[in-house]
């Protein structure tokens, strides 16, 4: 009879046992669940900690090397003494070399020895009309002396001017020598303040109007 006493103690002691296992794996669960929560919460905290926490300013560098070579002031140059009232004859003269010297007139030096001058025989050539095949211009001898002089006119044009007509007030005998020359000269002489001029008419081929050589007894003409 204690035998079965004891076997029934034993079994109701077991299912005591069995019916409290669920409520400590309860407890188990939440207490894990309670630390993993309180884990989760000290490793969020601590990113944000780091991320608000200001970060650390780069350092600034100052240029030195400019400030230094704009400071540094030549040392291996003389100064130079500028006197303000110095005279105009302290400058250098300047002596024309030979060659310069020999060199060939400008074209307004030309022009001023061709200028007409008073007491000599002069004479001035100037286009007055143009056409296709033709073109004309005036010549004015004048007299600037004091007595009567005889006057013959030379005329040098390109190839391309082939003959000439010429008409004037006074006596006129014109002269062709080929290859665009001619000579004009009056029949008696030009008297003392008289002015000659000569109308004429040239044929051509292609373009130009002025010749490339105008003579009075030698003397260039002025041409323009």
């Amino acid at each position: 009879m204690s035998i079965g006493h004891d076997e029934r103690a034993g079994s109701s002691s077991a299912a005591r046992v069995l019916t409290s296992v669920p409520w400590i794996v309860v407890l188990l669960g939440v207490s894990l669940l309670t630390v993993l929560l309180l884990v989760t919460l000290f490793a969020l905290r601590g990113p944000e900690r780091q991320s608000t926490a200001p970060a650390p300013a780069p350092p600034i560098y100052l240029p030195t090397m400019a400030a230094e070579t704009a400071s540094a002031a030549p040392t291996d140059i003389p100064p130079v003494a500028v006197d303000a009232t110095a005279s105009p004859t302290d400058s250098p003269s300047v002596t024309p070399s030979p060659r310069a010297s020999s060199a060939r007139p400008s074209a307004s030096a030309s022009a001023t020895l061709a200028a007409p001058r008073t007491g000599t025989l002069t004479a001035r050539y100037q286009a007055t009309a143009s056409g296709r095949d033709y073109f004309e211009a005036r010549l004015t001898v004048s007299n600037g002396s004091a007595r009567g002089q005889d006057w013959r006119a030379e005329l040098l044009f390109p190839g391309n001017v082939k003959s000439m007509q010429a008409s004037s007030g006074s006596g006129l005998s014109v002269t062709s020598q080929g290859s665009g020359s001619f000579v004009l000269r009056g029949t008696g002489p030009l008297g003392a303040g008289q002015n000659a001029v000569v109308q004429m008419r040239f044929s051509r081929t292609g373009s130009g109007d002025q010749p490339g050589q105008c003579t009075v007894n030698g003397a260039p003409c002025v041409i323009g």
